[in-house]
């Protein structure tokens, strides 16, 4: 795993802060919000990073006076062996800390002196020790264990250079650059849901092996086949950078999924931001967000974590004020959003009764008001002519359309759907043999979505009856306009 570096290797490796990332990555203008843990926080945590911490030791034994290297820009064989034993690491761990050491500048070529090694400005951020320089420190050794890890990974490429040369064959069936700064991106965007290691490898391999047609089966097995042959001959990329990773504290894993530490969040959203990409701060407490803001928020934590702060939230405002707060947002809000918002208030339970009740009134949210209503008077409001439900709870032909709109609309928002996805999402919100009057009630609807799910579903629904029903309902909705 052993490849030569000259002495502007620092400079080549560093070509990634040039790229424009959001470009490179097609990432939106904006990304949900996010809260950042406080700077004394990430900093006590960078402090612990065995990376960087191992990194700082090696600045250390470098010392001011520097170190010796030959012309490929190495430590001579005494101080390889005096360095490895002195940081308690073998030969090849030590290559990756030198590799990130040169690339983010923890150490660097002494200008009166190219043949001698001296710490940089990344050691000297760490070595003052205050909040804002280690958090910066560590940063950038994030940056470079994305950006070298998989340098090292694969074949020589100086050596397959000089094969090539003489007429060898081309092994680089994959490149790995930057894919390591791509996959922390994706794992920022994935921040709700993690990945599994399967997810990660899968594609970290599948963007290294460049572009391709994603339904193109014959390429997905020959990347399968090439990976394989890799993996043998290489070891595991995934695995190598999982590693790494997990040795500087950028990621945890928990429950089979890997997800940004804190401290990595932090970073990314840093670089992120400087690329041009709108992710706003959320206050530090629940108490201190607006309704808005806590509806924002879910995109990217988990539904548990959603709800404590939800629950939080609303013990802050008081249940009947949070709850009509919600249902206000609800009322506005697109069907993603109003879900969550009747969601929220649902949680809060007999307490937001009245809230509730008042919603009766709101087109939009009147159908959710009358299901959590019944749910909490413990009546089973789904029963068709149910005897208990009062009349004014009673679901009409138009809360029925909107519900449904709402539910199909989060389900055709595909412009290529798989046909038996919709179909399932289709059932789940549309009671068998209902389809029919649901569709007529939905092209009466008021609802803004109503005319394009209808028209969606005659495109893509796969039955090809429901289909025909819905062009029909479509037509129907568009003569409204």
């Amino acid at each position: 795993m052993a490849h030569d570096h000259v002495h502007d290797v620092a400079d080549d490796d560093l070509d990634f802060e040039d790229i424009d990332i959001k470009e490179a990555l097609g990432l939106p203008d904006a990304l949900p919000p996010i809260r950042l843990q406080p700077l004394p926080d990430l900093a006590a945590r960078a402090r612990t990073a065995p990376v960087a911490r191992q990194l700082a030791a090696l600045a250390e034994w470098v010392g001011k006076d520097g170190r010796e290297v030959d012309e490929d820009g190495d430590l001579t064989d005494d101080d390889l062996a005096d360095v490895t034993a002195d940081l308690g690491v073998d030969a090849e761990d030590f290559a990756f800390l030198w590799e990130y050491a040169l690339a983010v500048e923890w150490l660097v070529f002494d200008p009166e002196d190219e043949d001698r090694i001296i710490p940089g400005e990344t050691a000297d951020d760490w070595a003052a020790n205050d909040d804002e320089s280690v958090f910066a420190a560590w940063s950038s050794t994030l940056a470079a264990v994305l950006g070298e890890t998989l340098v090292l990974y694969g074949p020589d490429l100086d050596n397959e250079a000089d094969e090539d040369a003489e007429g060898g064959e081309d092994d680089e069936a994959f490149d790995f650059a930057g894919q390591g700064m791509a996959i922390a991106i994706l794992l920022f965007l994935a921040r709700r849901e993690g990945l599994t290691a399967e997810e990660f490898a899968e594609v970290l391999w599948e963007n290294a092996a460049g572009g391709h047609d994603e339904d193109d089966e014959d390429a997905h097995e020959d990347i399968a086949e090439e990976r394989a042959e890799w993996e043998a001959e290489y070891g595991d990329a995934a695995g190598l950078l999982l590693g790494k990773l997990r040795d500087t504290l950028a990621i945890t894993e928990d429950g089979g999924l890997i997800r940004l530490t804190p401290l990595a969040l932090a970073a990314l959203h840093e670089q992120l931001v400087e690329a041009g990409v709108e992710i706003p701060l959320l206050p530090q407490t629940a108490a201190e967000l607006t309704g808005a803001e806590l509806l924002a928020m879910a995109e990217g934590i988990s539904d548990t974590e959603f709800e404590a702060e939800a629950a939080a939230w609303s013990a802050a405002r008081g249940a009947d004020a949070a709850a009509r707060e919600l249902l206000e947002l609800a009322a506005e809000g697109e069907p993603g959003e109003r879900m969550l918002a009747v969601a929220a208030v649902t949680q809060i339970g007999a307490p937001a009764e009245a809230a509730l009740r008042a919603s009766l009134q709101v087109p939009q949210v009147r159908g959710y008001a009358k299901v959590t209503l019944l749910a909490l008077s413990g009546i089973d409001g789904t029963a068709a002519g149910s005897p208990d439900v009062p009349p004014d709870l009673e679901l009409g032909p138009d809360d029925l359309a909107w519900l449904a709109t709402d539910l199909l609309t989060l389900a055709c928002d595909d412009e290529y759907p798989d046909p038996d996805d919709l179909a399932v999402s289709f059932r789940e919100a549309v009671p068998l043999g209902q389809e029919v009057p649901l569709f007529e009630a939905m092209a009466l609807s008021e609802h803004p979505d109503a005319e394009d799910v209808l028209d969606h579903l005659g495109k893509h629904h796969p039955d090809k009856q429901v289909a025909k029903a819905a062009r029909t309902a479509a037509h129907k909705a568009a003569s409204r306009r």
